[in-house]
């Protein structure tokens, strides 16, 4: 018997049809599989959403915060200079109005900082240094030129300002201690002078008027320098303030470093010794454990650039000491 053409065509196609189908289902049954494992995985998600996880908090004792003293250095505002943002390609500007927004940064920040360590420390106490340089003076020709006030003028502005800063930082206080510090640029020589160097100063006129204004105000106490340096002793750590300007650096390798190590090796053979040493004048913020150099709130300037030293914003410097474990927060002010 022979097998037509027609019906050999339909057992073909319905071998087709059928591997077709079984391929179909085979798909299917991987698609419920999928599907059923993925309604257990959200059932399990769910039912962890509704499960309560008792929290285990940690207990914070008001007895374990430790005991510090807040310290802010205030150094080298030259607050009379004026720079022109052309004069360093854009990379600063400063006068009068932007000095006496730093400033009030700078107080301000003082305040919020110190609130924000209070979490994990006492803090009763603050120690303003007022390190110097903070008028420009005019020991140089080209200062006389540039600079918008005259030193007598400037004394009158910067009481001002630092009363206003005083005010801003009182509410946050028990106690405000201001060691002082008079620099090289606020004096009425041409020359630096070293044994007369406080009579001979502006800043220190300004200090000891700042201390007649705030007489009898319990709540603030100074130490006004006649010499170069300034000791404190804060729990039993002694600290060293002093301007900065007697370190000599013609910027060698090294920076800073090597010639303010000698020094304070030198200076610690002395009876005088300290622990800690507090300076500026370099318009550097650099540290590490034995001293500070605080930077500077006028900034990057023309001199800068003549002299080839690195960019660096407007800085002033803030820490905490603690009476155990000493320096320990630090942190720069950026203004």
């Amino acid at each position: 018997m022979k097998t037509s053409w027609s019906s050999i065509a339909r057992e073909q196609a319905d071998k087709a049809h059928k591997t077709e189908v079984d391929a179909l289902k085979a798909k299917l049954a991987q698609y419920q599989a999928s599907v059923e494992s993925l309604e257990k995985q959200l059932g399990i998600a769910l039912s962890l959403g509704t499960t309560r996880i008792r929290p285990h908090p940690l207990s914070v004792s008001m007895n374990d915060k430790a005991e510090a003293v807040a310290i802010a250095l205030a150094s080298d505002w030259h607050v009379e200079e004026t720079v022109e943002a052309a004069s360093v390609n854009g990379l600063n500007e400063y006068r009068l109005p932007i000095a006496k927004t730093r400033i009030e940064k700078f107080f301000s920040t003082i305040a919020r900082l110190t609130e924000i360590e209070r979490h994990g420390a006492k803090i009763d106490d603050l120690i303003l240094w007022l390190g110097g340089d903070l008028m420009t003076g005019m020991i140089h020709e080209e200062l006389a030129e540039s600079n918008s006030k005259t030193p007598t003028q400037v004394i009158l502005w910067l009481q001002d300002r630092l009363a206003d800063g005083l005010a801003t930082l009182k509410p946050h206080f028990k106690r405000i201690i201001i060691p002082t510090s008079y620099g090289n640029h606020g004096r009425t020589t041409i020359k630096t002078r070293h044994a007369t160097g406080a009579a001979h100063s502006y800043e220190w006129l300004l200090y000891r008027i700042l201390e007649g204004r705030f007489h009898g105000d319990q709540q603030i106490e100074w130490q006004i320098a006649d010499s170069y340096f300034n000791f404190m002793t804060v729990y039993d750590r002694r600290l060293r303030f002093h301007h900065g300007d007697s370190l000599k650096f013609q910027g060698g390798i090294g920076g800073l470093s090597i010639p303010v190590e000698k020094s304070i090796a030198s200076w610690n053979k002395s009876p005088n010794r300290a622990d800690l040493d507090l300076f500026g004048h370099w318009h550097q913020y650099q540290q590490n454990r034995h001293w500070l150099c605080n930077g500077s709130l006028i900034g990057y300037n023309a001199y800068a650039l003549s002299i080839k030293a690195s960019f660096e914003p407007p800085t002033q410097t803030y820490f905490l000491l603690d009476k155990k474990r000493g320096r320990t927060m630090t942190s720069p002010i950026y203004l």
